[in-house]
């Protein structure tokens, strides 16, 4: 099996040598376990689109592995992380080298049955050249908002780590190469060969979510003052038993026209917009003081306990308890 990682001005160095390494690892196990040469092996190569080095965000030199023309058609190509893509994206599109050609090989690849991959904010570069077109994607939960911006009509769900679209997978997340590299070891090879290869290397098996890793941030790059006035007023009173009804008389707007211009200037509507900032506001307290669980959920304005129990899972995919456990940095 012949998995090609493209490689890109700026991309993350440990998504490319990382995923080498596991599928190292996983030629290894499977040769363990069925004895050397009884199957076939993960041929794994570094490619560039002009065959020239490229320059990791870190500074490193990447050089590739094989020609681009002495490849034969892969299997499976991945698209790595580009730092760049993020910070230098103009709002419409992004900007990358030679980005017709890589179109070109990708689309004349995949027309071939080639499985096209993206780890992270590889999947801005599908988006470009319109491989995401009628499918779901994911990425870095921190860039789901830009995403959102410059490819409007694409469905986003970044509560996923990985997401299959049969043809293309995306993963979100900078080191979810890990989550991808042993996804596609079991489909490669097989099941028990990715379970040895994640307890070799001491990794868990492939993770569904990213939710529990994100925070929430408010939108408020927008020109909708009434709009603005109820955001700062839901942070400051949080707490409080919150009519939206009355809130939307407050900034002077009817209740359904408050819903709507608040869903279109945010991207919330205005209950789980409160509900975000109750729970970003007891994941710091988890995170950070020793207060009994029952005492932070009272805290950011609920009563009810098992009612903010499942709004928490809801948006972080982890119980109250298991967060803590998870995230907690306490001395």
């Amino acid at each position: 099996m012949k998995v090609a990682i493209l490689a890109s001005e700026h991309c993350m160095v440990s998504g490319v040598y990382g995923m080498l390494d596991v599928f190292s690892a996983a030629n290894y196990c499977q040769n363990k376990r069925y004895g050397l040469g009884k199957r076939e092996e993960i041929d794994c190569r570094i490619v560039t689109i002009d065959d020239k080095p490229v320059t990791g965000y870190n500074g490193i030199e990447i050089k590739p592995t094989a020609p681009l023309a002495g490849v034969e058609r892969p299997d499976v190509i991945i698209a790595t992380a580009s730092v760049q893509v993020v910070v230098d994206c103009c709002g419409h599109d992004i900007e990358l080298a030679d980005k017709v050609k890589v179109k070109h090989w990708l689309q004349t690849c995949q027309s071939q049955g080639t499985l096209i991959a993206s780890s992270c904010t590889g999947s801005f570069l599908l988006a470009s050249i319109g491989m995401l077109a009628g499918k779901t994607a994911t990425t870095h939960w921190r860039s789901a908002e830009l995403f959102r911006k410059v490819f409007p009509f694409i469905r986003l769900d970044c509560e996923q780590l990985l997401i299959d679209n049969g043809d293309v997978i995306c993963a979100g997340g900078s080191t979810s190469y890990m989550d991808l590299a042993l996804y596609l070891v079991e489909k490669l090879l097989d099941k028990d060969s990715a379970s040895d290869c994640a307890k070799l290397m001491v990794f868990d098996p492939v993770r569904q979510k990213q939710s529990p890793y994100g925070s929430f941030k408010a939108q408020k790059s927008h020109e909708d003052q009434a709009i603005l006035t109820a955001q700062e007023w839901l942070e400051r009173h949080y707490k409080k038993d919150i009519s939206m009804d009355e809130l939307a008389e407050q900034v002077g707007l009817g209740s359904r026209t408050f819903k709507r211009r608040f869903k279109l200037a945010t991207g919330e509507n205005p209950i789980t917009y409160l509900q975000r900032i109750r729970v970003e506001l007891a994941k710091g307290k988890l995170e950070k003081t020793t207060d009994s669980i029952n005492k932070i959920i009272w805290s950011v304005g609920y009563e009810d306990i098992s009612s903010f129990r499942q709004l928490f899972k809801r948006f972080t995919g982890l119980t109250p308890k298991d967060y803590r456990q998870k995230f907690a940095n306490l001395h």
